[in-house]
Order: C-alpha cells, then structure tokens, then sequence
C-alpha cells in the first residue's frame, strides 16, 4: 500500500479525460461495490433501458457536442478495480444520494468548466461526508486528515494560469492511489453498461 501511495500516474489524469471529450463536463463516482446489478439497484437505473458497451463506445455519446447537457440523460457504470466500481454521467446522477445511504466509501469528481468550474473532491463513509478536498479556483491542495496520506508528493501551491487543471490532475491521484488504479488507456476499455433512463419515483 505504500508504495502505491506514493506512486504517480504515467499520464495527466485530467488531461486525458479531456483528450477522450470531457474537457467540457465530467461527473465520476468511485463506489465500493463490485456487483454492478447492485450497483444498478442502488442508483434506481431502469432495467429495462440497459445496453451493455465498453466505456470508450459510450464517450462519443456522453461528449457529443451537438447535445445540450442537460438533455444527456445515460449513465455508465463498470467496475474499476477489485472491490470497487465507477459511475460515469456529465452530469452528476440526482441518485447519488441512494449510494451515499448503503455505507459503502464513496468519492465523486466532476466539473462543469462553463458554471460551477472544478467541484470538492467529496469522500463519503458510512453514509456520512468525512472529507472534502476544496477545488480553490487557484488550485492549492488542502487536504484533510482522511485524505492526507493520499496526497504525498502532490504539488500543495496554487497556479492563477492552470490551477483548477493541476487540481484536478491531482484529485483525480488521490482518487487512483485510494482504489488501486489510475485512469489510462485501458480505463477506456472497461466492460461495462449504460442506462438511460432512472426509475421515476411513482415505480418506485
């Protein structure tokens, strides 16, 4: 465990989700779970309007341009390593509040360059908030207590030209080093499932 708490990505993690489209809008949630009908359960995802893609076939539409956000409606959802899974939208899904409750350690990334910027690196424990790194708009790296030990060797000071760039590189690290995996080409080859719809609360 040390040594991966210590280790660096080999590519900028922000830089290359960017390159793959989501240098507009990103929303990801690592959740520890691996079954991913569960998963699916949690998150109130029709059943009924899964398709089973790897994530890099499922990008081109999350990232079309041509689409208004919020008219982007599907989440995928694969496992990104042993004991954990990823829920990926550009669009932060409104059912993360159901995983939040199960008690699973929970962290979200996401931006929306345009309005919100980079939002907090938010790690969640037993349906609690024990952490939230501050995505400061200049890029210093603050983190707390639970976070700290995931953050050696990151650069803490700010940049007023690339901060939130450089932030985000760095929450998406820690993210890496707490789950056993950072985000490469191969990341874009996962297995995994797209929903587009969730269950209304009137099926419910």
């Amino acid at each position: 465990m040390s040594d991966l708490m210590s280790s660096l990505p080999e590519h900028d993690q922000h830089g290359l989700l960017v390159a793959r489209g989501f240098g507009e809008a990103f929303s990801c949630l690592w959740v520890e779970q691996d079954n991913l009908d569960e998963l699916a359960r949690l998150l109130r995802l029709e059943p009924r309007s899964r398709h089973d893609r790897l994530l890099a076939e499922e990008v081109p539409t999350m990232t079309d341009p041509s689409t208004y956000l919020d008219e982007k409606k599907s989440i995928w959802i694969g496992s990104h390593s042993p004991g954990w899974s990823i829920v990926i939208s550009t669009l932060e899904p409104r059912t993360t509040g159901f995983l939040v409750k199960t008690g699973n350690r929970l962290l979200t990334i996401g931006w929306l360059w345009e309005i919100h910027g980079l939002h907090d690196l938010n790690f969640f424990r037993d349906g609690d908030l024990v952490e939230a790194i501050p995505s400061f708009p200049s890029g210093e790296l603050d983190p707390g207590p639970e976070l700290e030990p995931f953050s050696l060797g990151l650069p803490r000071e700010g940049d007023e030209e690339t901060g939130e760039e450089k932030l985000a590189h760095a929450f998406l690290t820690i993210v890496g080093r707490m789950t056993g995996r950072f985000i490469d080409d191969d990341w874009f080859l996962i297995p995994g499932r797209t929903y587009n719809h969730r269950i209304s609360e009137a099926d419910a």
